[in-house]
């Protein structure tokens, strides 16, 4: 475990983790200054690879009130170890890492920065659905070594895009694909029937998404009814010659169907922003796959997104220190008596 990077301030009221690896080359001062008006003292982490490990994350927790929390591992052993941690605040929207239930039994307050990466995430995916329609990940490199070679793409206009989940940022996906004339059909088990009206969204169920898609993105948490949902018999339902962006999580997707049917050509191609294991392991090729493109889990961050991140992780762990938060950015049902 690196040495940790501090903020101090004498007489602190509680001490605060932020465990994510952007913030030691991007602190966002005006996080840290809501932290210090408060009266709490900021220790930032130093992963030693993209996120604290669970023995990492032990390391550093003891004494801490509350995590402005990146994608560590948070277990009901861990919650056990350290009765004083009262928050977790993501600097995103997944909390897939956290054992919601033994964060409930424990009295954690697990919160989402929700709003915060919304557009981020939308303009990523729109952008990865054009470059897989038009081919740019392959023109790239081969332009690059003299290959003036033109092969045949395709348009998004008259296609029909499928949405799994509609959620913020489901729908502000819908929203930016407005102007290229394509019909969506989208997969929402909580949907807003205004919304569907005013953009013409086709509600369908999953397997109905798969059969009517040219074009799939992702935009649903992981949890144990969306876990695999990309997989050998969804895949199959696609039109041949589709495509698939994942900006979500990676476990939505069974990575060695996906795999085989990149292989028979069935899939064209995928865009891959996420991974079932981060980074992935040795020998894991999947992201040099002639159709896909791979990008670090950077869909939901900009300059703006990861200010307007951390700066509601901060205010989200000290209301909750102070004893009054925002409901709606909780996600395991804890609240102030």
């Amino acid at each position: 475990m690196g040495a940790p990077v501090w903020w101090l301030r004498g007489g602190a009221v509680a001490r605060v983790l932020i465990s994510t690896k952007m913030f030691i080359e991007r602190p966002v001062q005006e996080a840290l200054d809501i932290l210090h008006a408060a009266g709490h003292e900021a220790v930032v982490a130093r992963p030693s690879s993209s996120y604290l490990n669970e023995a990492e994350l032990r390391g550093y927790l003891p004494g801490m009130a509350g995590v402005m929390a990146s994608s560590e591992p948070y277990t009901e052993e861990t919650f056990a170890m350290f009765p004083e941690l009262r928050v977790i605040a993501r600097l995103g929207v997944g909390y897939d890492a956290v054992d919601l239930q033994a964060a409930r039994d424990h009295e954690v307050a697990v919160m989402i920065a929700a709003g915060a990466n919304d557009t981020t995430v939308a303009e990523t995916a729109v952008s990865l659905l054009l470059a897989l329609a038009r081919g740019l990940g392959g023109y790239f490199p081969r332009t690059a070594a003299g290959d003036w070679t033109r092969p045949p793409t395709t348009e998004l206009r008259g296609k029909t895009v499928g949405v799994i989940g509609l959620g913020r940022i489901g729908r502000s996906v819908v929203r930016r694909l407005a102007g290229f004339e394509v019909a969506v059909a989208a997969a929402e088990p909580f949907p807003d029937p205004d919304f569907l009206a005013q953009h013409g969204v086709a509600l369908v169920d999953v397997e109905e998404v798969f059969r009517r898609a040219d074009f799939v993105t992702l935009h649903a948490p992981l949890t144990d009814a969306t876990r695999q949902v990309v997989n050998d018999r969804t895949l199959a339902l696609l039109r041949p010659g589709a495509f698939l962006v994942n900006t979500a999580r990676g476990g939505l997707v069974d990575e060695a169907a996906l795999r085989r049917a990149l292989d028979s050509g069935r899939l064209a191609g995928a865009a891959l922003d996420v991974r079932v294991h981060e980074p992935p392991p040795d020998g894991d090729d999947l992201a040099a796959h002639p159709r896909v493109l791979a990008t670090p889990h950077v869909a939901g961050v900009s300059d703006e997104s990861v200010e307007r991140m951390a700066v509601t992780a901060a205010r989200n762990v000290v209301g909750v220190l102070a004893g009054d938060w925002d409901r709606g950015m909780v996600v395991n049902g804890v609240y102030p008596a």
